[in-house]
């Protein structure tokens, strides 16, 4: 719990979205303010270097950079580059080239961070449910109190690897399927 209290929404990268530009350093600021990842200079040129970004103009980043750098900050733990290029080149084809997006990766991410924020109170009371169903099933184990939390912590940690499993297995299966059509995938349904 003290984890997900601690976290920033990712909703409040939104106002730096607005601006024209921003330097390296600040991209770097406001990243490591809404991100689990740790994120540096170094991370954000190779990106450039890589083509999952276009070069910044001056040395400065425009809103649409920024949102890539947000997107595939947030996705670099859990998929590969290669992988996260792949899926906002999705939507958004050629991640060096904002003129053949779908989307503008700033109204992308906006509506990515609002979701997440939302989600994020599912989680906290998730969490919460877990923590009760785990002292529940532990409530008749007679061992002592410091087995029992230690018993408990695992517990829990199992099923949040657990679920974080099943939720990359489901995250899996729909990159698969991105270069279907989106009117042919089945949202929502059967997974």
């Amino acid at each position: 719990m003290e984890i997900i209290n601690t976290l920033e929404p990712k909703s409040k990268a939104l106002p730096y979205l607005e601006l024209d530009s921003m330097m390296l350093s600040q991209v770097v600021e406001v990243a490591q303010r809404v991100s689990q990842n740790d994120i540096n200079n170094t991370h954000i040129q190779n990106w450039v270097r890589r083509k999952y970004l276009p070069n910044p103009q001056k040395k400065k980043y425009n809103r649409e950079q920024v949102a890539n750098i947000l997107l595939i900050n947030d996705l670099r733990n859990i998929l590969s580059l290669e992988e996260a290029s792949r899926l906002l080149g999705f939507v958004n084809q050629t991640l060096a080239d904002n003129s053949d997006d779908r989307i503008n990766p700033s109204k992308l991410y906006k509506y990515y961070s609002e979701i997440f924020d939302r989600t994020q109170l599912d989680w906290q009371k998730s969490l919460e449910q877990l923590a009760n169903e785990v002292n529940d099933s532990l409530a008749e184990e007679e061992m002592s109190e410091e087995d029992k939390e230690k018993v408990a912590v695992t517990l829990v940690i199992l099923n949040l690897l657990a679920r974080g499993n099943l939720y990359k297995q489901i995250a899996e299966h729909w990159l698969k399927i991105l270069p279907q059509e989106p009117k042919d995938m089945n949202f929502g349904k059967g997974s």
